[in-house]
């Protein structure tokens, strides 16, 4: 009996293995949405503030995902020529450049 025991569960080296895989594609996976969310925050040409939809003083990865899809379009205020980046999803303006 004791034999069957033995065989059914796997030894203590294999789960530990298992358990270290476990751990490390958790890992992996974590840093990989990270550097994603890192990287469409970077290339954006949009500041900060822009990407920052509400406001709350930090960026969410739907906000960094919502204005990574961008268009610019050409506007005029006041005479100038401006650019204003606006969310391709719907539209929404995101921010206005004029120059100075």
């Amino acid at each position: 009996m004791a034999h069957l025991a033995e065989a059914a569960a796997p030894p203590a080296r294999k789960r530990s293995r298992s358990l270290r895989a476990v751990v490390l594609v958790t890992a992996a996976l974590i840093l990989a949405y990270w550097c994603v969310f890192g990287w469409m925050v970077y290339r954006s040409p949009l500041s900060y503030e822009a990407i920052d939809l509400d406001h709350d003083g930090s960026v969410s990865f739907d906000e960094a995902d919502y204005v990574s899809s961008f268009g610019m379009r050409t506007i005029y205020r006041q005479g100038a020529e401006c650019i204003e980046y606006f969310a391709e999803k719907d539209g929404h303006a995101l921010t206005l450049v004029c120059p100075k």
